[in-house]
């Protein structure tokens, strides 16, 4: 017994352990004993991590899954239907996460359900909050297949099927909508701070450039989740799926990289890359993490064939979003607010928990749903670098 209970003892399991602790001791302290005792933040910085981390980075790496639902469903590219609910459970996930994030955020989170019944029509992020409840609940219609397949009343089962299936095309449509408007949105939303975001990302394009800079960043994480599930979860998928999503993020970061330069061109924001000053730091960090190492590492066959190799330039790609996330919503207003803002180990901790309970929920998922193929024999494995598929040992 002593022997089994230290086998199942992994590092990982530990490591989880203890983010759900920390993480929810964090929440006690958040709900229990009060935001300013739970924060860094101030009248200066009233926005922090779990705005840049949990909503900004949540929301843009969730971008895959009207992508992919469009490629599918709207243009007819069945080749990556295999990769189809991966991407919308990803998007799923990532959504209920913000949602339970805004949590932490709201001062009062008793009154989540104020903008349902309160409209104003002339606050942005009253439009961010409706666009979040509409394509959650699309969301939430687009993945209900995967689990009422696993109902054990199939007369039930076949009737709702057969229904979802009908008006599949317009849920559909509705959720491309919707999320182009929100990842939009909250662009948008940081239009109102002229003059206190710094010019090297202030612009009046900025709802154009959150749109551009998602959509790579969601296909980067649905590489990535892929690749572990190919490798732990007893899933095979074509790897020539996943090199055709990195030729893609690296197209569609040239686009962004393209858009971004011209706008600091007519903005004459340019010069200011080239101060010394922490925010020519933090841009030319989030320059090289995101667009110039992604873009020449995806420039080669060698890195794209490699499912490894094409792992990690996705993570570079997730950590410059992120980077790129937290400079508009933190680095950027730092010097004109008059304060220098350094998140309290409870905004990390409770932000890390609420990230590693999605990460787990879709483990699950993929295990005991129908969410990517699955290998009929589970052998000893091993990857060949080539061609990116498992082989026995």
């Amino acid at each position: 017994m002593i022997a089994r209970i230290k086998s199942e003892i992994t590092l990982w399991r530990v490591i989880v352990a203890i983010i759900f602790v920390t993480g929810l001791y964090a929440t006690y302290i958040r709900f229990f004993e009060g935001f300013r005792a739970s924060t860094n933040l101030s009248d200066q910085m009233p926005w922090g991590l779990w705005v840049g981390l949990g909503t900004l980075c949540g929301i843009g790496l969730s971008a895959a899954g009207f992508g992919i639902s469009a490629a599918v469903y709207l243009l007819g590219m069945e080749r990556y239907r295999p990769i189809l609910r991966a991407s919308i459970l990803i998007s799923f996930l990532g959504y209920l996460t913000v949602m339970v994030g805004y949590l932490y955020e709201i001062g009062l989170p008793w009154r989540f359900w104020h903008p349902i019944v309160m409209w104003n029509h002339r606050s942005m992020l009253f439009d961010v909050c409706i666009c979040i409840m509409t394509y959650t609940t699309v969301l939430t219609f687009e993945f209900a297949p995967a689990v009422i397949e696993k109902l054990p009343w199939k007369a039930f089962r076949e009737t709702v099927l057969r229904y979802h299936h009908k008006i599949l095309i317009g849920v559909v449509l509705a959720g491309v909508l919707l999320s182009s408007m929100h990842q939009s949105y909250l662009g948008g939303l940081f239009l109102i701070a002229r003059g206190k975001i710094h010019p090297l990302w202030y612009s009046q394009y900025m709802h154009a450039l959150f749109y551009l800079s998602a959509i790579p960043a969601g296909l980067a994480l649905t590489v990535m989740a892929i690749y572990l599930s190919m490798r732990s979860l007893n899933v095979r998928v074509d790897f020539s799926i996943l090199s055709d999503c990195g030729r893609m993020i690296q197209m569609l970061l040239i686009v962004y990289a393209f858009f971004k330069f011209l706008d600091l061109v007519s903005n004459q924001a340019l010069g200011y890359a080239f101060q010394r000053t922490s925010e020519a730091g933090y841009f030319w960090l989030e320059v090289l993490l995101f667009l110039a190492i992604p873009i020449f590492l995806l420039s080669y066959d060698f890195v794209r064939s490699n499912p490894e190799r094409l792992y990690w330039t996705s993570a570079i790609v997730v950590a410059g979003f992120m980077v790129d996330r937290l400079n508009v919503s933190i680095n950027s207003l730092q010097t004109a607010m008059g304060t220098h803002y350094v998140p309290k180990w409870t905004e990390l901790a409770s932000s890390v928990l609420v990230i590693a309970a999605g990460v787990i929920a879709f483990r699950y998922a993929v295990i005991y749903l129908d969410i990517l193929p699955k290998m009929t024999v589970k052998p000893a494995t091993r990857w060949i670098s080539n061609a990116g598929v498992p082989a026995q040992a």
